[in-house]
């Protein structure tokens, strides 16, 4: 009689640990595994970004960024940076944003894969927002000096804060809510950066503000954005000490050759040859050889060192010169 109590013990012990390890490993689809630290668990979980939460839930961004396989890095403004732009914008609250218009704005807060801050370049990378003038992604500029990581000169990541690693990426606050940029934000950055720049020449001449021009969307425009390099050429060989020796019929031609109207110009649209014409009036031809080329009126030819920096209002080509026909 012992010897049978004991048996059926055992065997309840078996079936037991044998139940015990098949609902710990199940396979069936019906079983719902939760993670516990992704990107969302972590916001929603963060009283601090309450807001932000709201509006990943609004758009059902939650979902994606609570997928384990699916990595992602995220810059998530805290709720005072959301509600000064919900301010800003003339919002009541969060469900007043238009639902495409919010969700554009949280993918430009997103970019692909697990990233540290350092794995970042000093440069421009790519977003997960598309702009107005075509529906290309938008461009975000990066940068770390001393101890911040900035993105376009306009929001900062302290470092010492930054890299929050968690199941599915990465998170890093920011306490600056980041706008859609406009070619006047990408133009301004690279102004911050030196007073030799293609923004400074804009703002020298004072017939027309072009630097508020190029901050509306109502027009599109393809900007041959000069680099720091190609103004410091310009002044040398021409023998002026700074910009401001410019004069403003010089400063005109430059501008009038380098801006092309109603043009989303992008590198990717060329398969032979290309031809734009200036505000000017010029012809331009912009053809593949080794990378982007420019072929000028007088046949000389310019280079595209930094190609297709988007917008929201068009699109920006860097050029290793100035061109003044």
């Amino acid at each position: 009689m012992k010897f049978i109590l004991k048996l059926a013990k055992i065997v309840l012990i078996f079936i037991f640990c044998s139940l015990l390890f098949s609902c710990g490993t199940s396979d069936d689809p019906g079983d719902v595994i939760i993670p516990d630290n992704t990107i969302n668990n972590f916001i929603f979980n963060n009283s601090n970004y309450s807001v932000l939460a709201t509006a990943l839930n609004r758009t059902s961004l939650d979902s994606v960024l609570n997928i384990t396989t699916q990595q992602h890095t995220i810059f998530a403004p805290n709720n005072a940076a959301f509600n000064s732009f919900l301010s800003e914008k003339n919002y009541t609250n969060i469900n007043d944003v238009p639902l495409d218009e919010l969700e554009n704005y949280l993918r430009y807060h997103i970019q692909p894969g697990a990233s540290t801050l350092s794995e970042f370049p000093d440069g421009y990378i790519r977003s997960l927002g598309v702009g107005n003038a075509s529906n290309r992604l938008l461009s975000m500029y990066t940068a770390t000096a001393d101890d911040s990581f900035f993105i376009n000169n306009e929001a900062e990541v302290v470092l010492a804060q930054g890299d929050i690693l968690l199941d599915n990426g990465y998170l890093n606050p920011i306490s600056t809510f980041l706008s859609l940029p406009s070619i006047s934000d990408f133009l301004l950055v690279s102004q911050q950066n030196s007073n030799q720049s293609f923004a400074s020449i804009l703002a020298e001449y004072s017939a027309e503000d072009y630097l508020d021009i190029l901050e509306s969307e109502d027009v599109v425009y393809t900007i041959l954005q000069a680099s720091e390099d190609a103004v410091a050429t310009y002044l040398a060989e021409n023998n002026y000490a700074e910009i401001a020796d410019i004069p403003q019929t010089e400063l005109q031609a430059i501008i009038d050759h380098h801006v092309i109207p109603q043009e989303n110009l992008r590198t990717d649209a060329i398969e032979d040859t290309l031809q734009v014409t200036t505000n000017s009036g010029a012809i331009l031809k912009f053809f593949e050889n080794d990378g982007p080329k420019i072929q000028l009126q007088n046949e000389e030819i310019i280079t595209i060192v930094t190609p297709n920096i988007q917008a929201v209002n068009g699109v920006i080509q860097e050029v290793d010169r100035i061109i003044k026909e």
